[in-house]
């Protein structure tokens, strides 16, 4: 008798122990952040205002998004001298269905995105105008200035996690987008 409590015993506390690992590896851990992976970008869209109201729209597509095939960005046309507000939005239209707007997640988790702009030619390297609730700078809302008549090309580049007090932020954290465009300044 004392042999089959013995066995009983050790069987229980099996039982025991695995009900309570199967209990706990069940069982959602609320204080798991969420994942901070980087946002499926496959479409940037650059609004431009000008001093007179005017307003023009260009676009930047990857329907495939990074990889496969290669990306196409409108032209952009602008006046010559001439300070233009700016403002950028960022999609995911890879479910032409359930096209989904990124800026908003952007402008949400602001600390940790930035943005930041390469600019050539007749383009002056745009102004960030929005920060984040620390004040740094942020970039959906921008300032950009033509110089005279001629070519450029302007670079949008969403970063993810950057580190925002480091001398050059925009060579830090991930880029979730980059939209190269060809500009004629006229």
């Amino acid at each position: 008798m004392t042999i089959n409590y013995s066995i009983s015993m050790r069987s229980l506390i099996f039982l025991l122990t695995a009900s309570s690992l199967l209990w706990a590896g069940c069982q959602k851990d609320d204080n798991t952040p969420p994942s901070d992976e980087p946002e499926l970008i496959t479409t940037v869209v650059l609004n431009f205002t000008a001093p007179d109201g005017g307003a023009s729209s260009f676009k930047f597509t990857d329907p495939d998004g990074d990889g496969g095939n290669p990306p196409t960005s409108q032209d952009i046309t602008l006046a010559a001298n001439t300070v233009y507000q700016m403002n950028i939005e960022f999609r995911d239209e890879s479910d032409a269905s359930n096209i989904v707007d990124i800026t908003a997640e952007v402008k949400r988790e602001a600390e940790k995105h930035l943005l930041c702009f390469g600019a050539t030619g007749v383009l002056d390297i745009p102004i960030t105008l929005d920060t984040d609730s620390n004040g740094a700078p942020l970039g959906l809302e921008t300032e950009l200035t033509t110089g005279q008549a001629g070519n450029a090309t302007l670079a949008i580049i969403l970063k993810h996690n950057p580190d925002k007090a480091a001398a050059n932020p925009c060579i830090t954290g991930e880029t979730d987008v980059q939209a190269e465009f060809d500009v004629v300044v006229e």
